[in-house]
């Protein structure tokens, strides 16, 4: 099952503080907080997601959705620290973005990264990519997820994602990665 299941997303309780970035013209939750640059858009509030701080408090947040949004900006790295700054301790973040192997990434010129399923570990505390220290900002990888085949394909793939990225990504391309994500923060003392 995929990370950003539209069936799961409107079961979200509205007790839920969520985030979706780079919203365009659909809201996955409706009762999303919304950010997107194009003041066409459906936005809540309209900023460009390059820039930090966005208009938004810390810890605000129990739950952040970016569908095919860091492919575009221009530092992922500072705009992964930023969601992890409006993420509450033990907030989860979906993330969906083109595979490397994608055609589809190379078909758009506004895409600036593509993405492997460790291109996240360098957030993740245990990981071997982490160990470059880029930022201080943490998450737990709870679940990667490949998508682009047929069911048994993708499930052969999920199963065996390094030898598939390594082997096998540009014979049988994916189109996308799912990434489920848990802030990991110091939690909050009261006094």
């Amino acid at each position: 099952m995929a990370v950003l299941d539209a069936e799961a997303l409107s079961q979200i309780p509205t007790s839920t503080r969520v985030l979706e970035l780079g919203c365009g013209q659909k809201r996955l939750v409706q009762h999303s907080v919304t950010l997107d640059k194009n003041p066409n858009s459906r936005a809540d509030i309209v900023h460009d997601l390059n820039r930090v701080p966005y208009p938004l408090e810390s810890d605000a947040f129990d739950l952040v959705l970016a569908e095919h949004v860091l492919e575009h900006l221009d530092d992922v790295v500072r705009v992964v620290e930023e969601i992890h700054r409006v993420c509450r301790p033990g907030a989860r973040v979906l993330i969906e973005v083109p595979h490397f192997s994608s055609s589809e990434f190379f078909t758009d010129p506004t895409h600036r990264h593509a993405f492997s399923t460790r291109s996240l570990d360098y957030f993740v505390p245990g990981t071997e990519l982490n160990g470059f220290r880029y930022s201080a900002a943490a998450f737990h990888k709870r679940r990667v997820y490949l998508s682009g085949h047929s069911r048994y394909l993708t499930r052969f793939i999920n199963e065996h994602v390094a030898t598939y990225e390594r082997r096998f990504a540009f014979l049988y391309p994916a189109h996308v990665i799912q990434f489920e994500l848990e802030a990991i923060k110091p939690a909050r003392t009261l006094g």
